[in-house]
Parts: structure tokens; sequence; C-alpha cells
């Protein structure tokens, strides 16, 4: 597994390297600690298969990566870290299709977990923020548009079609469908399918 994390702080970079090689000693991780090092690295070969962003970097107030990798693959394979989040932007990602936030100040046993759920095909939010959003979201934020791939998918659920017929309809495996079945739920601040068709049906009405 090759793992990129981009942040400013090299301590930030050494200690979640450090965290995520004691659990996954066959890991190959490597830090870029700005924006311009980041491109470079995904130019690079071995192309990383994971990638942990953070969104705010000194060399790029725009936050110009990040919507880069938003308009890319690359957004399926990214969890954001910041100190501070900003719910703006992590509604932006999750819209793309990124796979999860994590707080920098998050305790270790919180970081592995989340990363563990990440890859079984699940999005991931601290509980408490996810509360947040949903305690936050309001018509307009839910009616944000997810990228043209999440569209897909979300319709096919809500035709009632079950991941397997979503795989083979949109030419997916059943695990990027997974994925992105468990991206739309947590976009939209709901725990299952019938709680997403009545959320979006009632945002049609009002």
């Amino acid at each position: 597994m090759n793992i990129l994390i981009v942040d400013d702080h090299p301590l930030t970079c050494q200690g979640l390297a450090a965290l995520l090689a004691a659990t996954r000693p066959q890991a190959r991780i490597q830090s870029a600690y700005s924006a311009q090092q980041a491109r470079l690295a995904l130019q690079k070969l071995p192309a990383p298969e994971w990638i942990f962003l953070d969104i705010k970097l000194p060399d790029d107030p725009q936050h110009l990566l990040f919507k880069q990798l938003c308009d890319s693959p690359w957004i399926d394979h990214t969890v954001l870290i910041s100190a501070e989040p900003e719910h703006r932007l992590i509604r932006t990602a999750m819209a793309a299709g990124a796979r999860g936030f994590i707080p920098k100040t998050a305790d270790p046993e919180l970081v592995l977990d989340g990363f563990s759920r990440i890859l079984a095909g699940e999005f991931y939010l601290p509980p408490v923020l996810a509360a947040t959003l949903r305690d936050t979201s309001t018509a307009d934020e839910t009616s944000r548009s997810l990228s043209p791939r999440l569209q897909q998918v979300q319709e096919q659920l809500l035709r009632g079609a079950a991941n397997k017929v979503i795989a083979r309809e949109l030419g997916l495996s059943d695990h990027t469908v997974k994925e992105y079945v468990s991206s739309i739920l947590a976009f939209h601040g709901v725990a299952n399918r019938l709680e997403l068709v009545l959320k979006l049906s009632h945002a049609s009405t009002h």
C-alpha cells in the first residue's frame, strides 16, 4: 500500500506516518510538505493509493490542489485532515467523493479506526462532526450537486436498485458501489437508503 501524506507540518507527517506504519508495516509512506511537492509526488511512480490531505496549505490559499483532486479520480482515495474542520470544504469533498475527514487532534485509536472503516468501503467522519453536519444541514446544502458518478449511483438508489444491480448497470465493482453508496448517505446525513429516499422526497416537495 502506497500512502502520500500532504501537510506543511513535518511533525504531523511524521506522527501520522509512524502511526500508520505501526499497524501496516508493509505500507510505503511518503510525505509532501506543500501543494507543489504533492503535485510532483502524484506524477511519480508508484502512484499513491491513498492521500491524506491537509486542506490548509500555506502555498495554496485558494485550495487549488484540493479542487484539482476533487475533479480527478484521486478524490476517491483522499482523506482530509485538518486542525479545524471547515464544513463548507468537507461538504464539497463529500460531494466530489472523498473518503472521509479525520481531525489532527483525534486520538490515535480514532485515526486507525477511521482509516480501517475507509479501507472497508465506508465514508468516515468522527461521530461528533457527523452529528454537527447533520444538525447544520440546510435544503440548499443537501441539494448541492454530487459528482456525476455519484449522481448516477444516487439515481439508481432512488429507484431501489441493489448494489449488485448498480454495479452491473454502471460497470463498477461491488466494492466501488459500496464506497459510493456510503459517501452519498454521509453527504445527505442519513443512515440508510430509506432515510435517503424520505429526505430527498421531502426536499423536492418544499
